[in-house]
């Protein structure tokens, strides 16, 4: 029995040129173009799938697939570059999420090519409508949820673009994107073809008239050439306008006055919790005494990344712990001298009792006395990383450093001197609706605290991953979906603050401690993001599978074949017959 491999499709260049322009979109290439272009090549190629036979399907499926194999490759390839020097679960970390999205896209393909054989629905009415439905589903995949660099987030280094995410959010800037994608298709086939209209095919024959006949022949491309023209224009404009106003009209307030440290302690280091636990308050000591005290009037609040003390906190009674009170002595001692609150990151712990407790990737918070007042537990755990899915965390007490914590229920909205805020912890700030829940509940601000030291190192340059940039895109959205502030404290960078706006301020180097001071800003009310949420994920979704379900239904009634096979509008009756044009009665 031989083993056959999956065949590339037929026309396999669209597909590599979107998937390049696609990887080329996010961080750290600060590009604009790639976002509006990607998807062109993808919706040509679409608009060319063979309609009423199996090799259309065939071909579909092995296009959609070698697509996502190229762009999840270029977005995701950190997951195993980053990870493996810790674990051989870094390939499966890598493995799984490409080959899965890919099945995804290869899926969402044939769907499109069915819903545009039977039901006639144009390229780019297709394209935004189910690429935003597999970007939905993306994040939507309970316990191995991954809305890792969506489409919407690769403009978040262009904030003003993209302040209509306060309307629609990520995904309905993936909507946008994506319908600029299929219109610029449509114009791209009206062009090619002097016969068929866009999205449709030229007639073998009418390549071949002269005279008059030619000359009228065009006539029709022409006229079909400036719907798509001028909807394409439209698509632009608008959203950019609606972008510009906000931009310069937005009502900013002070929320709070922050000091943010970056402790830059290695990862290798990390992994052992004294040794990192001792640089984590080497570090907080120095830093807040060299450029916090001396400024201890200016700083309300003091945010420590995740993990900066990587050990259990609080006592354990059932298992005979007795808590960490060296730590919670020494933070008491920073928080009394500079009158502020502190955030800091450590484990969270539960007792079960009999002997057993519940491990937590956790926020603390304390007072200005530095009394312990509040912890948040994280809700979003990395998968695999910090917890595998669907496996309960007690059957790996055995595997090192992976999979062992426990899913945080709660969501408390903190309080500081200046406003109130609500943390995210590492990429906690890829989820929308987490953010959103925040400012539904009065946050003014957002606190990002995070351990990107997984996603490279100092030396050599070229070991520092995408990842690193890619990270902090995601905050920029959630700051302009809500307009309110953000705080990014980052083990080893890039600690920044982020306003309503998405501009960002205070941004530190990589792998360098630092510490520094600002002002986080916020705005007054809730966006119209807040109040519906992803709308445009949901509405896209509901429709593509009502579109794949009425073409499903169609074909039954049809005995399978689709409409591909009557002839489309401004297509000839016969393969013998002239073209007709807008005129024609």
């Amino acid at each position: 029995m031989r083993l056959r491999l999956p065949r590339i499709p037929r026309r396999p260049g669209p597909l590599l040129l979107s998937g390049v322009l696609l990887g080329v979109a996010f961080p750290p290439f600060h590009l604009v173009i790639p976002s509006f272009l990607a998807l062109v090549p993808f919706a040509v190629w679409v608009a060319g799938l063979p309609e009423s036979d199996e090799q259309g399907r065939r071909e579909a499926l092995r296009g959609g697939f070698f697509l996502g194999l190229i762009y999840y490759t270029l977005v995701f390839y950190w997951l195993l570059t980053s990870l493996i020097y810790y674990t051989p679960l870094a390939i499966l970390a890598f493995v799984l999420p490409v080959l899965i999205l890919s099945t995804f896209l290869a899926a969402g393909s044939e769907a499109m090519r069915l819903v545009r054989g039977r039901l006639g629905w144009p390229v780019w009415l297709l394209l935004p409508v189910f690429w935003t439905a597999l970007e939905w589903l993306r994040g939507h995949l309970g316990p191995v949820s991954f809305p890792w660099m969506q489409l919407g987030d690769s403009l978040a280094t262009t904030p003003r673009l993209v302040g209509s995410a306060d309307l629609v959010g990520s995904l309905g800037v993936s909507f946008w994107l994506a319908l600029v994608g299929g219109l610029g298709a449509e114009v791209w086939l009206a062009w090619r073809s002097p016969v068929a209209g866009p999205g449709g095919r030229a007639s073998a024959t009418a390549g071949r008239r002269a005279g008059s006949e030619a000359e009228g022949a065009l006539t029709g491309p022409r006229r079909r050439l400036r719907g798509p023209l001028l909807g394409l224009v439209m698509a632009v404009s608008l959203p950019i306008g609606y972008s510009l106003v906000r931009w310069s009209t937005l009502d900013l307030r002070p929320a709070a006055r922050v000091g943010i440290i970056q402790p830059d302690v290695p990862e290798d280091v990390k992994m052992k919790s004294d040794a990192a636990t001792d640089s984590g308050m080497t570090a907080f000591y120095r830093l807040s005494a060299d450029s916090l005290l001396p400024h201890a009037d200016s700083v309300q609040l003091v945010v420590l990344p995740e993990g900066v003390f990587p050990v259990r906190i609080e006592r354990i009674p059932s298992v005979g712990w007795p808590g960490r009170t060296d730590i919670a002595r020494a933070v008491q001692r920073v928080a009394r001298g500079l009158d502020a609150r502190i955030l800091y990151g450590a484990f969270g712990t539960k007792d079960l009792k009999h002997a057993r407790y519940a491990l937590y990737n956790s926020a603390f918070l304390t007072d200005t006395a530095g009394r312990l007042i509040g912890r948040y537990d994280k809700h979003y755990l990395v998968p695999v990383v910090e917890r595998v899915p669907f496996i309960p965390p007690a059957w790996l007490d055995r595997l090192q450093y992976f999979g062992w914590f426990s899913r945080g229920e709660n969501a408390p909205v903190f309080r500081s001197d200046g406003g109130r805020f609500g943390v995210l912890i590492c990429y906690e700030d890829v989820f929308a609706q987490r953010a959103r829940l925040y400012r539904n509940e009065g946050a003014d601000f957002l606190v990002n605290i995070t351990n990107d030291a997984w996603f490279g190192r100092a030396k050599p340059w070229w070991s520092r991953t995408s990842a690193l940039w890619q990270h902090p895109a995601h905050l920029v959205m959630r700051s302009i979906e809500s307009r309110m502030g953000a705080v990014r404290s980052a083990n080893t960078g890039i600690s920044e603050i982020v306003d309503p706006l998405g501009r960002v301020s205070h941004p530190t180097a990589l792998f360098t401690r630092a510490a520094f001071r600002g002002t986080v800003l916020t705005t007054d009310g809730r966006t119209l993001y807040d109040r519906w949420g992803d709308v445009v994920g949901w509405a896209a979704a509901l429709a593509a599978l009502a579109a794949v379900l009425a073409a499903l239904w169609r074909g039954r009634r049809s005995g399978g074949a689709l409409s591909a096979e009557r002839p489309r509008p401004g297509a000839p009756d016969r393969p013998d017959a002239p073209p007709r044009t807008d005129t024609d009665g």
